[in-house]
């Protein structure tokens, strides 16, 4: 039986032994009926890559004043998520026994711990084997539990179907976006299969190569710096990142040249590959006037090696207010919203429809600061989450530029197609950091703190550098999206409480691909379906 609160109130005000025994409503297995579905001809999923709880309020605030002004507050399906992994593992270890899971019980627990990174016996359960990028990714695109690493490939060491390979069976157009580059873990699972996410230039070249994808839009290709700055003309004092020995790490110097010169078609497509590099070109796409039938790859004048805006220098780019970070954006590469128009706009040239992966990927790897202050254990009596290193403002400027992209999808669908055909799933992959408010580390679990649209939060993170197995927020809207409500796993009254983003139901995130593979195949979602 799921428990759900009844009041705003009467969920601020249970008591920990409260708390705890409506958790224990929490269950492993579906118990809604079967829902029938209505086949979907377009499927677009948006994964803010890193983005906990925290992170989605503190942008929210920043952004629009308000959570509930979002674009995707007022969606008919908003559930929390679990995300954890099969195992801890870098590699296969053949076994089927899980070795980790989401306990709700210990997940909120306020007990003092001995850690000062971690003071709470919640914070150190959540951050104990987080899953990474790649085991959460195969888990969204395939349905599959594995080990951390893999890239559709399960703990028995075998590659696995995900769902983009269903949309281009049916003869949808299938496409990823990322902001990050394109060969890397969250693009890299719903376009290959790999034993292990590092290996960049196999994944690229079955990315290129395979005809599973028509478009890839993300950094990757060589030629700039952090900065936009062409390798050929960096300034004094400007970083190399891009220009070195890192201009090839997502994809091989061999392949590069190839492109160039027109002599990699993908596996039954009849075209090479388009490459569009500048921001004129995006923009293009965008808006219609610029159109290419065959497969097209999309990568930014930015450092191969690292995001659109994230990585970018403030020495160099100059100082701006209207930032959250104070530094002003790279003038010569696009944001994630044109390069999501871009994309919907060539995916739906396709009359049988499109499937479309959208990652802000780079909020991820502006959580990854959280240890950055003054080094992990060194907090005292006097710790400061405005402190530099940390880097909250480009964490909510991420964030702030995949809701751009939500607002724009949500316009294409409204303007170009409908609810009736479309599904929009908007979610993250897991969370990182545990951005909560700015006294968490005294006050558990503490609400990030809004100053008001256009001010930056009372906000600070966990100093630990890295995920953690909290639940995360998910959105969706649009046909199929009601087969959401068949695979709710329970009721986490923690997640109610102080969260406050729904009743505390939470599904998994294996739960997103049989919904998604059932909105494709126009079947029904089963009670029993593992």
């Amino acid at each position: 039986m799921n428990y759900q609160c009844c009041s705003p109130l009467y969920k601020r005000t249970l008591t920990p032994l409260l708390l705890s025994a409506l958790a224990l409503a929490a269950t492993s297995s579906v118990t809604a009926a079967e829902i029938p579905m209505t086949k979907a001809k377009n499927v677009i999923i948006m994964i803010n890559d890193g983005a906990g709880w925290g992170t989605w309020d503190a942008t929210a605030y920043w952004q629009y004043g308000s959570r509930e002004k979002t674009p995707y507050a007022g969606f008919p399906i908003k559930y929390a998520m679990t995300t954890y992994p099969l195992n801890p593992s870098k590699q296969a270890t053949f076994t089927a026994d899980p070795l980790v899971n989401y306990d709700p019980l210990k997940a909120w627990e306020i007990t003092p711990d001995e850690d000062k990174d971690l003071p709470f016996k919640g914070y150190k359960y959540l951050a104990t084997n987080p899953t990474d990028s790649a085991a959460a990714g195969t888990a969204l695109a395939s349905g599959v539990k594995t080990y951390n690493n893999a890239i559709n490939y399960d703990n028995n060491g075998k590659p696995i179907e995900f769902v983009t390979l269903i949309a281009k069976e049916q003869g949808k157009s299938t496409g990823v976006v990322t902001s990050v580059p394109f060969s890397h873990a969250t693009p890299a699972a719903f376009a290959a299969q790999s034993a292990s996410r590092n290996d960049y230039h196999a994944i690229a070249h079955q990315m290129l190569t395979s005809g599973k994808i028509d478009l890839i839009m993300g950094t990757g290709l060589p030629g700039f710096n952090v900065n936009g700055t062409d390798c050929q003309h960096l300034a004094e004092g400007e970083s190399a990142v891009g220009c070195g020995k890192d201009a090839h790490t997502f994809l091989a110097e061999d392949e590069w040249r190839a492109l160039q010169t027109n002599k990699i078609i993908p596996f039954n497509a009849h075209q090479p590959w388009k490459i569009v590099r500048t921001k004129d070109e995006f923009a293009s796409l965008a808006e219609g006037s610029l159109s290419y039938t065959g497969p097209l790859l999309g990568s930014p004048n930015v450092a191969p090696s690292g995001t659109l805006q994230q990585g970018r220098q403030g020495a160099i780019t100059g100082k701006d207010t209207a930032t959250p970070s104070g530094d002003a954006f790279i003038r010569t590469v696009p944001t994630l919203k044109t390069m999501s128009e871009g994309a919907i706009k060539h995916l739906s040239q396709n009359d049988k429809g499109f499937f479309v992966m959208i990652e802000g990927g780079a909020t991820d790897w502006a959580a990854h600061t959280s240890n950055a202050c003054t080094g992990k254990g060194d907090w005292g009596n006097s710790y400061n989450p405005n402190c530099s290193g940390v880097e909250y403002g480009r964490l909510i400027e991420e964030t702030a530029d995949f809701n751009n992209a939500v607002s724009a999808v949500i316009d294409w669908v409204e303007k170009n197609s409908s609810w009736e055909e479309t599904l929009l799933v908007v979610t993250t992959d897991h969370d990182n950091g545990m951005p909560m408010g700015p006294d968490a580390q005294k006050s558990a679990f503490q609400a990030v703190i809004n100053k008001g649209k256009g001010h930056m939060p009372g906000i600070s993170f966990r100093p630990t550098g890295n995920h953690s197995n909290s639940l995360v927020p998910l959105w969706a809207k649009g046909v199929g999206a009601e087969a959401f409500n068949a695979r709710v796993r329970g009721t986490d009254a923690g997640y109610a409480r102080y969260v406050g983003l729904n009743d505390g139901k939470f599904i998994d995130n294996t739960d997103v691909y049989q919904v998604v593979k059932a909105a494709l195949e126009g079947n029904v979602v089963d009670k029993n379906t593992p």
